[in-house]
């Protein structure tokens, strides 16, 4: 039996109780602003660069009852923008100083609107988020984001200087750095964390100060050399598609002779993946990493590259099946499912699609379902994909 990782214990530790957790109350008892955060192309060198603590807003891993969300929030919206808000509501993101959003699609929008009318805080921003992966978009971005900087230097009363940002950027390219290592160690036949384990520390990488996150990174890495750790499972899973705060939903797949090896997450892999050229001018290089660096996500133009991606992904970490999990009414994932389940199925690779509740524990029919593809996977030797 694996013995728990004291350094991944330790990030829970300092990362709880969600949201305000002893990391949070710690920064905050020093007189230091916290950003709230939502979408993955909201810089956090920037608001590290200004001595803040960024802090992604999320749900975690309890359920949240949205009934009063719903009452400025549509039913059939996205139930992650519910649960932000109603945890908003519920006074859980008091402690937050402002809160950066992006263009990212209609019901972030919809987010920050709500909160900007009826819990409006000190500061707050809205981040322009490029659709395409192109010279014009990055020279877009950069320009909204030297708007943000100006903005968040006015808040602060102290204009965030070049070298301040440079500096923050080889703090988070060093937290990427560790993370990819992360995922490499999970290549290995038998990998020495678990998938929920994994979203564990990325979760952590986003609600404390990253300099503490990179040493407890490094402590984790060392653990996992010392002791050899290795998770026995008959098959490895991919897990892709809407964010996953709730460990307990990769438990509940976990729990099936399964390991999660690899994600397309943006949540996951890609807040591992690449470096800031630090060569560049510091601005400039944020919005080429931000637009080109990463993989392409679901909102991006052409998504063709976000399924070759998930393709190439599934084949180097060599695993048995892919799921597909989509918080419902989410569109960006809904237009990319035929095309998905096209191109999954000429590789040969077996999914699983699954709409669900953001936030909200496996169910009984998400079990059953999930089993089902299990035995699936067991029977298979050599036939073409299926979607169960």
């Amino acid at each position: 039996m694996n013995a728990p990782l004291k350094a991944l214990k330790e990030m829970q530790r300092l990362t709880s109780p969600f949201p305000e957790s002893v990391a949070v109350k710690e920064w905050k008892a020093t007189g230091r602003f916290v950003i709230g955060w939502f979408n993955p192309y909201i810089p956090e060198e920037i608001i590290h660069a200004a001595g803040m603590l960024p802090f992604e807003v999320t749900g975690d891993n309890e359920p949240v009852q949205m009934q009063g969300a719903e009452a400025h929030i549509y039913s059939n919206s996205c139930s992650k923008i519910r649960t932000c808000w109603q945890l908003q509501l519920d006074g859980k993101y008091n402690f937050l100083d402002g809160y950066v959003s992006s263009h990212m699609c209609d019901q972030d929008m919809r987010l920050f609107e709500v909160w900007s009318y009826y819990k409006k805080l000190p500061y707050m921003e809205l981040i322009y988020a490029p659709r395409k992966r192109d010279e014009v978009g990055v020279q877009l971005y950069l320009k909204d984001l030297e708007v943000f900087r100006s903005r968040l230097s006015e808040y602060l009363i102290c204009r965030i200087p070049d070298q301040h940002v440079e500096n923050s950027i080889k703090v988070y390219n060093r937290g990427r750095e560790l993370m990819q290592q992360l995922y490499e160690l999970r290549k290995r036949d038998r990998p020495p964390v678990n998938g929920a384990e994994a979203v564990e520390v990325s979760k952590a990488a986003a609600r404390m100060p990253r300099e503490r996150f990179n040493e407890l990174m490094e402590q984790l890495l060392a653990e996992i050399k010392t002791t050899g750790r290795e998770i026995k499972k008959a098959r490895r899973l991919m897990v892709i598609g809407s964010d996953l705060h709730n460990a307990n939903q990769m438990v509940a797949l976990e729990s099936l002779d399964a390991v999660v090896v690899v994600d397309e997450m943006d949540i996951g892999i890609r807040r591992a993946w690449g470096q800031v050229d630090t060569k560049l001018p510091p601005m400039e290089a944020l919005a080429r990493y931000y637009v080109l660096g990463r993989p392409v996500d679901k909102h991006n133009w052409n998504s063709d590259g976000r399924l070759e991606f998930i393709g190439d992904m599934a084949e180097q970490y060599k695993v048995d099946g892919i799921v597909s999990e989509n918080v419902r009414f989410c569109t960006y994932l809904g237009w990319d499912k035929f095309d998905l389940k096209k191109q999954m199925q000429e590789r040969g690779i077996p999914m699983l699609q699954i709409d669900l509740e953001y936030g909200h524990p496996a169910g009984a029919q998400m079990k059953i379902r999930a089993e089902a593809f299990m035995e699936m996977l067991e029977s298979r030797v050599a036939i073409p994909a299926a979607t169960v």
